[in-house]
């Protein structure tokens, strides 16, 4: 008996594992029954099992659940009572069963019960994500609108001022108004700055000044002094950049307010700031950051541009054998030649650099037989004349429009025999007329108004005053020839008078005037026609006074003419040598056979 039960017992323990693993999950209606749940992917298929024979071995019944909740279970109606008496094997087989199937339905329902929270929870978490999803999105618009509203970090500078020192709070970035450091209207320097950034620790802020008489001071930061305090100094330009890992989310401007000029326009990231050669002292100055790409704060300014200097001259003369293959040389340059008795003929002159400067600079020169142009010439077209072999002879040059206002052009000349020339400016005559003499180089330079020149201003134009002896010997060249021997050959063709003249170097024009007027006289009056006349072709000519043998005995006071540098050496020409032997007077050496023995000469000028 006790082993009967124990095999009973252990089938319906084998049932309910069999239901526990194999068997849907089941609910309960309303009217007691079971019914099927629906689980994704499970049977429609259950088993029951019931006891078999006394191995113990659990025998499968099969079981169909319909979707509408009844079952079929052998001969079995669904919710069929059964009568048989507890305790006998049927009875307790058919108890077994029922245990069975309430431990089943005990199963099914809380198995149930776990797949709908399960299911809740599966649906929970999708609608966690989803929320997620859309909580994230939200909070990154938040965070997108966040940085374009975030606060832009902004500088604190401050300027050390003239009289003034340092102000008692550092002025602060803005930009939607001005706010500078400095004054404007009150004509005082700034002498020293100093700036740092707030709001972002991961930048940082660099600066220079360029000031008075020693240039730029050397890079400054966050916060540091940059300039100089208790020498007097002013500032004339600054120079300021964004530095640290930040630096690449910003922009960072900067204006001055420059004496003379105003408000300049808006400097950049490391842009020059001010003036530099001007002698301009900065009054005040402004910061700003914006973010990368923006554009600067809005401000009226005086000045389209954030720097000015002085601007670059630059010049090429066309020379004697030479043409223009010198080339352009500026601002201060030689452009010509010393030494080699070469005439400059032509010039040209254009300025650079001018940005925020209106003007530019104009230029006339005096030109062998033809005077002083009648129209200036401006910003690169030639002056004076090429392929004509006419020498310049003097120079004017000024400069126009605002370019006169700001800055001062100096200019100077090196000239036959005179060598060079002291600096004239602005439109003055620098060279010679009425001598006859050559322009040979040139040297120009530009610089700010006030500044004073280069060096001596003394002696810029040799103006020969004496009549108008040079337009006369142009004249005669223009009847004979322009050229030495044709000159000379004039002075000799005079009919010799005697005249009463004394030969000093102060009437060497009076006497040849005479003789290109009257077309007669002595030897003075021979050699100061020749002499007038070398002069205007460009040769280093002198008259020369002494003595020569007479017919009669004796000594009889006489007068010729030395050219220097002439084929390599100093020429003697005697026109009245020439008129009285009949021989060539031309290009003749001292002592030469068959010329007159010369005698305590001396040159007169």
């Amino acid at each position: 008996m006790k082993r009967k039960r124990f095999v009973q017992l252990l089938a319906v323990v084998t049932a309910a594992a069999t239901l526990f693993t194999a068997s849907p999950v089941f609910a309960a209606d309303a009217n007691g029954s079971v019914g099927a749940g629906t689980i994704e992917g499970a049977s429609d298929t259950a088993t029951n099992s019931s006891s078999t024979a006394e191995n113990g071995a659990a025998e499968s019944k099969t079981t169909t659940v319909t979707s509408a909740g009844s079952e079929t279970a052998g001969s079995s109606s669904s919710g069929s009572t059964d009568t048989t008496e507890t305790g006998s094997p049927a009875a307790e087989n058919k108890n077994s069963g029922d245990n069975a199937a309430e431990s089943t339905v005990m199963t099914a329902s809380k198995e149930s019960e776990s797949a709908e929270a399960d299911s809740a929870s599966d649906s929970s978490e999708t609608k966690d994500t989803s929320e997620e999803s859309e909580e994230e999105k939200k909070e990154t618009e938040e965070k997108d609108d966040k940085d374009d509203t975030q606060e832009i970090p902004v500088v604190s500078y401050a300027a050390h001022v003239q009289q003034k020192g340092w102000p008692a709070e550092d002025t602060v970035s803005g930009t939607d108004a001005p706010t500078f450091a400095g004054f404007t209207g009150k004509r005082l320097r700034v002498e020293a700055i100093r700036a740092s950034v707030k709001g972002d620790q991961n930048l940082g802020i660099t600066y220079n000044t360029y000031v008075q008489r020693k240039g730029w001071t050397g890079s400054q930061s966050d916060g540091a002094v940059a300039g100089t305090t208790g020498q007097s100094l002013r500032v004339e330009a600054i120079v300021m950049e964004l530095t640290g890992t930040d630096a690449d989310k910003y922009d960072l401007y900067y204006r001055v307010h420059v004496q003379s000029f105003g408000w300049l326009a808006w400097a950049k990231n490391g842009e020059v700031a001010g003036t530099t050669n001007l002698s301009r002292r900065i009054e005040a100055y402004e910061v700003a950051i914006v973010k990368k790409g923006e554009a600067a704060p809005e401000r009226s300014a005086a000045r389209n541009v954030a720097y000015l200097t002085v601007p670059t001259v630059t010049y090429q003369t066309h020379v004697q054998r030479y043409g223009w293959s010198q080339g352009e040389v500026s601002n201060g340059a030689l452009s010509g030649t010393t030494g080699q008795g070469l005439r400059m003929e032509a010039l040209k002159i254009h300025l650079g650099n001018t940005t925020g400067f209106t003007g530019g600079i104009s230029y006339c020169s005096h030109i062998q037989r033809l005077g002083w142009e009648q129209n200036w010439k401006s910003d690169g077209v030639m002056t004076g004349t090429e392929g004509k072999g006419l020498r310049l002879e003097a120079i004017r040059i000024r400069l126009t429009g605002e370019m006169a206002n700001c800055f001062d052009v100096y200019y100077r000349t090196h000239v036959q025999r005179f060598g060079w020339t002291g600096w004239a400016s602005n439109g003055a005559d620098c060279g010679s007329a009425g001598y006859g003499y050559r322009l040979e180089a040139i040297e120009i330079r530009i610089v700010a108004k006030g500044w004073g020149a280069p060096g001596s201003t003394a002696n810029t134009f040799h103006q020969y005053t004496i009549r108008d002896t040079y337009p006369q010997a142009c004249a005669r060249l223009d009847q004979v020839g322009w050229n030495l021997r044709s000159a000379l050959n004039a002075a000799a063709g005079l009919r010799y008078v005697s005249t009463s003249y004394a030969l000093t170097a102060s009437n060497v024009s009076t006497i040849a005037s005479y003789g290109f007027t009257t077309g007669r006289g002595d030897c003075y009056v021979m050699a100061c026609c020749f002499y007038e006349m070398a002069k205007a072709l460009g040769y280093d000519a002198h008259v020369m006074f002494g003595y020569v043998p007479l017919r009669s005995e004796g000594l009889g006071v006489h007068s010729w003419v030395e050219i220097d540098n002439y084929q390599g050496g100093t020429g003697v020409f005697d026109p009245d040598f020439q008129h009285e032997s009949g021989s060539d007077g031309f290009n003749l050496y001292y002592g030469k056979p068959g010329t007159w023995r010369y005698t305590s000469g001396s040159r007169i000028n």
